[in-house]
């Protein structure tokens, strides 16, 4: 029986299109899918090693040498090798380079710097530090550098006036007892002689003045006599000539001032007279000058300080008149600096201390003015620097001082040296053979000081 047949085929037709259509359909579903995927595959990717990606860390070492430093990270799907070479002498950046191989087909290579700033925070020091304590307080001894880099500290008066020595050693920075003196002796002089022995002239030992010497042997540290001066002296000076003999001068003899000079010969022991000064003088300085002459400036004579200079020559042992000052001196300093000037500072003028300062220039023998120190001083002490500058340490002025200041021979300009730890005058300032100056003993009124301190042109002034 065949009914409606048209609309039979009509159904399978429709069926058939309604078909293909779904098919279809789900091809489009199917493919929309798959691009959907691939662009949150992606994303995804993007996010994780592009948008998302760790910052690289800053590198920063603080190391005095050189080191290679290789450093591996492995992640899922990633492997990164970054090897860094530096070289070092402070705190620095380093520079990386490094090599990424993704999963991916897609391989990148980054060279990146980083620039680090690193604050290097010193802390201060003072220039001033206080070492061990002599065994005895004492006061116009002297302090002399022998050539084991040692200190050899002699006499003064503290207490009593003292025969005691005792011996500084700048490696343990301790005081040891040597040998006594065969005299008690403050305002005497010591010389270093060629042959390392330390020779001691005059001085008071609280009755007379004296004429005795004697010498010190680092060897065996013992004192022996030598054969005694002419006169007796004491705030006299003592140099060592080029010749290895020793020039004593002038000084106080308990009745006079003199004008009477000496020549001690290490190599027969003994003293013979040179030519008297043109002026008798005591708390003078002498100064030996690059050819080889001594030069003689102020003091006391005549009843008050002097402004007058003169002038030794060893080849004819005679002294010769130089241009005077520009202001009477006694008890100041006299430095022979680096280019053969010689630098005075300070000293007790009539009432008054001073703190003028003036060059003597040896190629025209003439005086010349400069800016005054910061503190008027006598009793002070100054030091040539390994470096240069003048320190000049203490003394008294207003009263006794504990400021220490420092002259600038290339600028010409005084500026603070730091205060010590104890004001003192009538001390010692040995430079060391590490560039440090050694302050011993010193007066601080109605006390002799057996304290030491070290100044180190190295550390930063607070």
């Amino acid at each position: 029986m065949h009914t409606n047949p048209v609309y039979t085929q009509f159904d399978i037709e429709n069926h058939r299109q309604s078909k293909w259509w779904h098919h279809r359909w789900v091809k489009i579903l199917g493919i929309v899918f798959i691009v959907l995927t691939i662009v949150a595959v992606t994303l995804s990717l993007l996010l994780k090693f592009v948008i998302l990606a760790p910052t690289k860390p800053e590198n920063i070492i603080t190391s005095t040498s050189s080191s290679r430093v290789t450093t591996i990270i492995i992640t899922t799907a990633t492997v990164a090798s970054t090897t860094t070479e530096s070289t070092t002498t402070d705190t620095l950046p380093l520079t990386s380079t490094s090599t990424t191989t993704e999963s991916t087909t897609i391989t990148s290579t980054i060279t990146s710097t980083t620039v680090t700033s690193t604050t290097v925070t010193n802390t201060p020091q003072s220039r001033w530090l206080n070492t061990s304590n002599m065994n005895d307080g004492r006061h116009k001894h002297t302090a002399s550098l022998l050539k084991n880099g040692k200190v050899l500290v002699a006499g003064g008066n503290g207490e009593h006036v003292l025969n005691s020595t005792e011996l500084y050693d700048p490696s343990t920075e301790m005081w040891t007892i040597t040998d006594s003196m065969n005299n008690s002796r403050y305002a005497h002089t010591a010389s270093v002689l060629a042959d390392g022995k330390v020779l001691v002239t005059g001085g008071y030992d609280g009755n007379a003045y004296l004429n005795t010497a004697e010498l010190y042997d680092p060897l065996t540290e013992t004192w022996t006599v030598t054969s005694s001066m002419h006169d007796a002296r004491s705030f006299h000076a003592a140099n060592v000539l080029t010749d290895g003999k020793v020039l004593v001068t002038g000084g106080y003899s308990g009745k006079t001032i003199l004008d009477s000079t000496a020549l001690y010969n290490l190599s027969t022991g003994t003293w013979t007279v040179t030519g008297s000064m043109k002026q008798a003088r005591d708390g003078h300085t002498a100064s030996l000058l690059a050819d080889g002459k001594v030069l003689v400036i102020g003091g006391f004579g005549n009843g008050n300080p002097l402004n007058t200079a003169e002038l030794y020559d060893p080849s004819t042992e005679t002294w010769s008149t130089r241009s005077n000052m520009h202001y009477e001196r006694q008890y100041h300093t006299a430095s022979v600096l680096t280019n053969g000037k010689v630098l005075v500072t300070g000293g007790y003028h009539r009432s008054a201390t001073e703190n003028s300062a003036e060059l003597y220039d040896p190629s025209t023998g003439r005086w010349t003015i400069i800016d005054s120190m910061n503190d008027a001083r006598h009793n002070h002490q100054a030091s040539l620097l390994t470096y240069g500058k003048v320190l000049i340490t203490g003394g008294y002025g207003a009263h006794i001082l504990n400021s220490t200041e420092l002259y600038d021979l290339a600028t010409g300009i005084w500026t603070n040296g730091g205060n010590m730890n104890n004001a003192r005058d009538y001390h010692t300032a040995t430079i060391l053979t590490n560039g440090k100056v050694l302050v011993t003993g010193g007066d601080r009124g109605s006390t002799s000081l057996n304290s030491t301190e070290l100044y180190d042109p190295s550390t930063v002034l607070v």
